[in-house]
């Protein structure tokens, strides 16, 4: 066999070996596994109109049972913190890295979820009947969760939603926080499609509070538009990433800040 054929053969194995245990990482504990806690985020409608929201904050237990707080935004109505409990399981085989969550307190929410990122993601669907919803998860991770915790660190903002006065809204940018970690500014602006309103590219400013339980609130403000977006927020991913809520009134607007 040549060389170049060997080189190639074995690259191809080595890559195979990778996918292999990537995938093999799944395991009938891997939400529980760690911590056990998860940052949920979905977006969608119900009966194809209706604008949905929702962020959850999860602690997985072993038994196939969690304990957890929500966030929820349906047709323009805001509410949360919602303390939340259900059941989970892992679909048979194990192997496909599948399963179900099932909020049974105190309302039913139905859920279909695929693991990835070696079993500390995973994609979301919501499959009660009505809702088409879809999203994701995030492992919270190894982090001590402060209300100084993101001082002097840069994350790019995302959000997509709806307002019922704009339409469907979506924006993008970079926030830098100060030293202190309490407050940030847009780093240099923030871009927001406004639907109606158009697409605007502006300064903005914001502040946030981070609880030991990594959960918190914060605020985005574009003074140029007397605009102010209050959220609820979880963090996840060693604290690399936060997944947020926006609850200002009839808004159905989700989004992510990742360092």
């Amino acid at each position: 066999m040549k060389k170049a054929s060997l080189f190639v053969l074995l690259m191809l194995i080595t890559i195979l070996a990778a996918g292999g245990a990537s995938f093999a990482a799944c395991s009938a504990t891997s939400l529980s596994a760690g911590n056990g806690t998860w940052g949920i985020e979905a977006y969608g409608v119900y009966s194809i109109t209706t604008p949905e929201t929702l962020l959850i904050q999860a602690t997985f237990a072993a038994a196939g049972t969690f304990s957890g707080t929500e966030w929820q935004s349906s047709g323009g109505t805001f509410s949360g913190p919602t303390t939340i409990s259900g059941t989970w399981s892992t679909d048979v085989p194990v192997k496909s890295c599948q399963g179900t969550i099932i909020v049974t307190s105190p309302a039913t929410q139905t859920f279909s979820f695929a693991l990835n990122n070696g079993a500390k993601g995973a994609a979301l669907t919501r499959t009660d009947l009505g809702y088409t919803m879809a999203g994701f998860m995030v492992a919270e991770g190894t982090v001590t969760c402060s209300a100084t915790m993101f001082k002097s660190k840069q994350f790019s903002l995302y959000s997509n939603g709806y307002i019922p006065a704009v339409g469907p809204v979506t924006g993008s940018g970079e926030i830098l926080f100060a030293s202190t970690g309490l407050t940030f500014a847009s780093d240099p602006t923030v871009t927001l499609d406004l639907g109606g309103a158009g697409n605007v590219t502006l300064a903005a400013t914001g502040a946030a509070t981070i609880s030991s339980g990594c959960t918190g609130t914060g605020s985005l403000t574009v003074t140029a538009l007397n605009e102010t977006f209050d959220v609820d927020f979880v963090v996840v991913d060693g604290g690399k990433e936060a997944l947020w809520i926006v609850n200002n009134l009839e808004s159905a607007t989700t989004g992510y800040f990742l360092e």
